[in-house]
């Protein structure tokens, strides 16, 4: 078994939703998903894929995508982005996947050889952007929403796993933690995944902090291809 991530697959077979617009790299990325992933994962691989997966508001748009998803080689794990408008509660979302994915929302599932945890994160005071108006209520939630995940790991955590963590938001800014950053290394986390940033990248979205290393699996950043990261996960 091996073990790869590719996050942001923005797909929308069932809407108008073009992302060439964000540039000529995101020409046809669905036929370079799934070319490059068929080349790439086999069965016997897991896929870790930490949000926005679908441009659907709501399961019958984001139906075509997630079969398609459920098509590709490999066990999947999804966890939620901040474009995942279709997404409702765990339960939900886990009778309407394919038998290929498993379904994280502030929960942690035991994968053998690591454990894995996800929340979808937030918008971080680091950013330019933040706007305490608005985003710190969320923020402050989503930190919240993490303890109970890693709570959940901790409990499912045996001597020699590692403990890998999924979430959308970047929790390192230029190279700067923020609380996630702190939560994730007071719980032992080794590996976090995350995405959402998209056509700019600092030389920092791959760096470690307190024993944590952090990968970031935009699909656009690995010109989409299923990055593998099986040394990360495996004692």
């Amino acid at each position: 078994m091996r073990v790869f991530s590719l996050a942001d697959l923005h797909l929308g077979f069932a809407v108008d939703k073009p992302m060439d617009i964000f540039g000529s790299i995101w020409e046809n990325h669905p036929g370079k998903i799934e070319e490059n992933w068929k080349n790439t994962v086999k069965d016997s691989d897991i896929v870790l894929i930490p949000g926005d997966i679908s441009w659907g508001i709501n399961f019958e748009q984001a139906g075509p995508d997630l079969e398609f998803l459920d098509s590709l080689p490999g066990r999947k794990y999804i966890s939620r982005g901040n474009h995942d408008y279709w997404w409702s509660s765990l339960s939900r979302v886990s009778q309407f996947v394919g038998p290929s994915i498993t379904v994280l929302q502030r929960n942690a599932v035991d994968c053998g050889d690591f454990i894995l945890a996800a929340s979808k994160g937030w918008n971080t005071p680091l950013w330019d952007g933040f706007k305490p108006t608005e985003d710190m209520k969320l923020y402050q939630r989503e930190l919240g929403r993490m303890q109970i995940a890693l709570e959940k790991a901790k409990h499912l955590k045996k001597s020699g796993q590692k403990l890998v963590y999924m979430m959308h938001f970047p929790p390192v800014v230029d190279g700067k933690p923020s609380e996630f950053a702190e939560s994730l290394s007071d719980c032992g986390v080794s590996l976090c995944l995350y995405g959402h940033l998209h056509g700019i990248w600092s030389d920092k979205v791959n760096m470690e902090y307190k024993g944590v290393l952090y990968r970031i699996a935009s699909a656009d950043y690995l010109n989409f291809k299923p990055v593998e990261i099986t040394s990360e996960v495996m004692s």
